[in-house]
């Protein structure tokens, strides 16, 4: 929708004004020379920036340093739980749940609350940035890879009313947001990474980059074309499709891209197995209707287009709308954009549209 991507931009043109560096753009670009890579441990996940240019930059200059303050901003705004005796700005909302008074945000958790709000409204609820009571039974970030119990059902449906993105009142003037019941908890986690990206592709832009790779843990930007052709004449960016059946290095696809961004949700991803029943497993992405994992026969759900927030919460939407609505719901609301289901037969169902606009190549 032309609106929400509007909103998009104009919350990450006011974000990066914070940000931008001393870092000068690099001028007269005749040789790429060198291939400068750096990684951060932020989100709970591995963060991997890779930047082609003729100007050498080291883990000290400026223009990782500006990356790194980015990333922490954005970590301490929408992480939902402490970290050591400070107290992220969305945890802090959450725990004025139930007091029956507005709390007052800053301009951009208010912004990606209400862009999460408005997924939750386009979906009918399938997408609820409310769901961080259940997110936080099923614990599965601390469950992943290993036996554990799943939650009880009187657990679960102790919790369901807490999830109703209907609920939340928003102040707009006053930038205030409001949950009225004692345990509601909102979760960002869904678009979180996907800003993140997108700010960090702005400010690379803005400080003169014009090949880069940005990898939050699967979010992937791609900026700009390659920085030199491939072996087959190719400009554009190979970017894989994990494979869900195996390690992250394997790839089932390959889509070629330029200054696009590939953000994949799947089932692998984070799961653990039933302690009492080691033939079932429970994945992350959770049903706000039932609470429970989906079961909708999907393995994964890749969306590409211009923006990884709105790849981020369209991928989570897809999901749980399943194949066939979820292809209907993105024709209709976004046609500029581009999606991949692989079911867990690993048969795969795309939009319309991505052989038009994009090279896909499948390895199966």
């Amino acid at each position: 929708m032309v609106t929400i991507m509007r909103k998009i931009a104009s919350l990450l043109i006011l974000i990066l004004t914070v940000f931008l560096t001393s870092c000068n753009p690099t001028s007269n670009r005749t040789k790429l020379v060198e291939s400068n890579i750096d990684y951060f441990q932020y989100f709970d996940t591995l963060i991997y920036l890779r930047v082609w240019d003729t100007k050498k930059y080291n883990s000290d200059s400026e223009l990782w340093k500006g990356a790194e303050d980015i990333i922490k901003h954005i970590q301490l705004t929408f992480q939902k739980t402490k970290d050591g005796d400070f107290e992220p700005e969305l945890y802090k909302l959450n725990q004025s749940a139930g007091s029956g008074q507005p709390f007052k945000v800053s301009y951009d958790l208010f912004e990606v609350l209400k862009l999460g709000l408005e997924f939750a409204e386009l979906t009918d609820g399938k997408f609820d940035p409310t769901i961080g009571p259940l997110v936080d039974l099923w614990d599965i970030n601390n469950k992943a890879g290993k036996d554990a119990a799943p939650p009880s059902q009187e657990e679960i449906e102790a919790i369901l009313p807490l999830i109703d993105y209907r609920l939340v009142e928003l102040d707009e003037e006053n930038k205030t947001v409001l949950l009225p019941l004692k345990g509601m908890a909102i979760d960002l986690g869904a678009i979180a990474k996907g800003y993140a990206a997108d700010v960090l592709a702005d400010y690379f832009k803005a400080n003169g980059i014009e090949h880069a790779i940005i990898n939050l843990g699967g979010n992937i930007f791609a900026i700009g074309k390659r920085y030199e052709k491939r072996f087959d004449g190719r400009e554009e960016w190979a970017i894989g499709i994990r494979d869900p059946r195996f390690s992250a290095e394997d790839s089932i696809a390959n889509v070629y891209i330029v200054d696009k961004t590939i953000v994949t949700s799947g089932t692998y991803e984070r799961f653990f197995r039933d302690i009492n029943d080691t033939s079932k497993t429970y994945h992350h992405i959770l049903n706000p209707d039932t609470g429970y994992p989906y079961d909708n026969n999907i393995s994964s759900v890749t969306i590409i287009c211009d923006s990884s927030a709105l790849a981020d919460a369209l991928s989570t939407s897809l999901f749980a709308l399943g194949i066939e609505n979820g292809i209907k719901f993105l024709e209709g609301q976004f046609p500029d954009v581009a999606a991949v289901f692989i079911d867990n037969d690993m048969n795969f169902y795309k939009t319309s549209n991505i052989d038009e606009l994009y090279d896909f190549e499948p390895f199966i």
